[in-house]
């Protein structure tokens, strides 16, 4: 049986009813959908079918929902396919931010060039705090540096430089501080969980405090989450998802949090990027080319990178979102105490 879990419904073709916790059901689904697609393409558009995905992805902590829908425009003699995404947010004043800067995204000209992409805003729904957005396909950027490493991670240092450059200001800041804050209780579960490695966790936290960054005096616009999970390529194309977590702060973060991601990547598919040295070279030296010059980037990065390291590590111990099935739970497990002992 797939484990894939699906709601379809039609006009007038009795729809399946199969309601999933937190979702909304189908006839409110629906209507949801059509008032969408009536403010996108019209008043006479008519929804004829739609299907709904809440297990394409196993990535992400938030409710998200693949649509696909199928309608009639007006004088139109044939139906017109759409794939759509849909957020669900707990807070809607996040979810009105990320669309925010999703609509300021596409407004600027020129990311295209730099070979840059991101989902655009459709429609958001208030009551339901569910921002629909454009369904972005592509090639998973794991997949797609396996095939040609050096030119994809120059692409993703490019585009990087690009992303930092637009002149978005989210009213969230990321700060080194906030950085350590959330970190501090995650290293003392890993002290609790390892005390043969409290010593070192200790050391390696108290060497973040000594040597933590000043948040830059123009800080930039960053995603606060940029790792391949949150990047597709597609023909040439960069494809950033998941702006969940965007703020102003150090690009540095985001390069660290990227460096962290392929650093693991070495680890748990060495097949795929093997010399992680020289991936983080190619990445930083494209990304340099595309960006002011900036002395002390690299130290910035490096710590950035530590602490992002610490903290996938107890992601990998004590996520509750990520598979719970017992050999899953075993390679976790085994993949956060070779990084701990490596890092």
């Amino acid at each position: 049986m797939s484990d894939r879990m699906d709601i379809r419904g039609a006009i007038g073709d009795g729809a399946a009813r199969m309601s999933l916790p937190d979702l909304p059901q189908p006839e409110e689904t629906q209507a949801i959908l059509t008032g969408a697609l009536r403010e996108l393409e019209g008043i006479d558009t008519r929804l004829e079918t739609w299907t709904a995905d809440d297990h394409f992805t196993q990535f992400g902590k938030r409710l998200v929902v693949r649509y696909d829908l199928e309608a009639r425009l007006a004088a139109a003699p044939n139906v017109r396919r759409y794939h759509w995404l849909g957020k669900f947010y707990d807070r809607d004043e996040d979810a009105r931010r990320v669309a925010s800067v999703l609509r300021e995204l596409a407004s600027f000209d020129g990311h295209a060039q730099s070979g840059l992409a991101f989902p655009s805003v459709l429609a958001y729904h208030a009551p339901r705090r569910l921002l629909l957005l454009t369904y972005e396909s592509g090639e998973s950027m794991t997949t797609a540096m396996a095939q040609d490493t050096e030119a994809i991670l120059a692409a993703i240092g490019r585009a990087l430089a690009t992303l930092h450059s637009l002149p978005i200001a989210p009213t969230r800041i990321l700060s080194p501080d906030a950085v350590l804050e959330d970190l501090r209780p995650r290293v003392r579960d890993l002290c609790d969980r390892f005390p043969s490695e409290a010593e070192s966790l200790g050391s390696a936290f108290a060497a973040l405090e000594r040597d933590m960054p000043f948040l830059p005096s123009a800080p930039a616009f960053v995603h606060g989450d940029f790792g391949p999970a949150n990047l597709l390529w597609r023909k040439g194309h960069v494809v950033v998802l998941d702006f969940d977590k965007c703020a102003l702060g150090d690009p540095a973060a985001d390069l660290g949090n990227l460096f962290a991601q392929l650093f693991r990547t070495t680890i748990k598919r060495p097949e795929i990027l093997r010399d992680f040295a020289s991936a983080r070279a190619t990445v930083l030296e494209s990304y340099s080319r595309w960006s002011p010059a900036d002395s002390r980037l690299d130290s910035r990065v490096a710590w950035y990178e530590r602490a992002t390291l610490l903290r996938k590590i107890h992601g990998l111990l004590f996520s509750k979102s990520r598979d719970q099935h017992p050999e899953a739970v075993r390679q976790r497990q085994a993949e956060a105490v070779q990084l701990m002992r490596m890092g």
